[in-house]
């Protein structure tokens, strides 16, 4: 786990083990090699020689945002299939990868005959492990890790890419490394912020990378160059440089309108009123972190909010799209403001994804 990954930790564990232990849980189950440093040295691709592009397969894809990451770090990705059972999410899928087939229901699948893949990346549902809910865990009909696993072991990709909420290291993140183990896998780990690549809010979260033990990735420090799917995410913001300092970050807006206006998370801070988004002074202490993104990903915030049918303002799924660090339309050309809000709010950050894998990735 990389220095800027640990700084990124939570201290807080249902089963009172630390960050640290959960290292040492890690480096125990997952058999780390002190000879991997051989294998590490600078390329574009996994295989020079091999001028196949790899073939991606996609779980819990939502609106693709690990799939974008995925062909940053890696290069151009042959998407083979996505496995996504939102109707409104395959919508979006369906209009930026046309020719790729949807498999729906990852856990009804029978994955000895699904084409093999060579990279697999899942963004599993969070609901079972978010501090912000109950935290039913295995016991919630959400928690789907059992068939990303049963893929992964009929698969056998060459690379697994996955990702959740910082809260998932107290609770089930045991039982995801012990399965990577008992399928022959090593990983790297650790928990990156949003705001680590210069987007306004800090939307912290743990990312995953496990490779065959037997044939681990050769890709040391391997930015690919250019941006990702014909420009759809700017690499530049890959860097983390922009976002290396701290500045007041903008608590993340919520749709709805109620009494205090603060996440259930928590500690969370209290997010802005929808009312307050609406005004011209509206950024206040969090103009120069709004003026940080805008430059890092190259265009402004569209406004935050937009008029509902009472009148009243109501928040902007395009807003939202644009914290996410998608290009304008991504999601929101596609499907209705509900159904937009919810696969928003249920994606990743491709350039914090693409960060955070490039470090775990150099650390393999």
């Amino acid at each position: 786990m990389s220095a800027s990954a640990a700084s990124g930790s939570s201290a807080d564990s249902a089963d009172e083990k630390s960050p640290g232990d959960l290292r040492a849980i890690a480096k125990a189950r997952l058999g780390r090699r002190s000879s991997r440093t051989a294998h590490r040295h600078p390329a574009t691709h996994p295989q020079e020689e091999d001028p196949v592009p790899l073939r991606l397969g996609s779980l819990c894809t939502g609106y693709g945002g690990l799939d974008l990451a995925a062909e940053t770090v890696l290069g151009p990705l042959t998407h083979a299939w996505h496995a996504e059972i939102d109707p409104h999410a395959a919508k979006v899928l369906a209009h930026h990868w046309p020719d790729v087939p949807n498999l729906g229901d990852l856990t009804a699948g029978d994955w000895a005959r699904v084409e093999p893949v060579d990279v697999l990346t899942a963004g599993y549902p969070c609901q079972p492990l978010s501090l912000a809910g109950p935290r039913a865990g295995m016991n919630d009909e959400r928690w789907i890790w059992d068939g990303i696993y049963a893929a992964i072991c009929a698969l056998r990709p060459r690379l697994v890419l996955l990702e959740n909420v910082a809260g998932h290291l107290s609770l089930g993140f045991g039982r995801v490394l012990g399965c990577l183990a008992a399928a022959g896998f090593d990983a790297e780990w650790g928990c990156f912020r949003a705001s680590d690549v210069g987007a306004p809010h800090r939307r912290e979260r743990v990312f995953i990378v496990a490779w065959p033990a037997t044939d681990p990735p050769r890709l040391g420090h391997c930015w690919h160059g250019g941006t990702a799917s014909g420009g759809r995410i700017q690499a530049a913001a890959v860097a983390g440089g922009a976002g290396a300092g701290e500045l007041t970050l903008l608590p993340t807006p919520t749709a709805a309108r109620y009494g205090y206006n603060q996440s259930p998370s928590p500690g969370a801070a209290v997010r802005p009123s929808l009312d307050s988004l609406a005004r011209e002074d509206r950024w206040g202490q969090y103009a120069p972190a709004i003026a940080r993104w805008a430059q890092v990903i190259g265009r402004p915030a569209p406004d935050p909010t937009e008029p509902g049918r009472d009148g009243r303002p109501r928040l902007s799924p395009r807003f939202v799209e644009w914290l996410m660090g998608l290009p304008p339309g991504h999601v929101t050309d596609h499907v209705g403001r509900a159904a937009a809000l919810r696969i928003l709010g249920n994606g990743v950050v491709p350039q914090q994804a693409a960060h955070a894998y490039a470090e775990l990735l150099a650390a393999a």
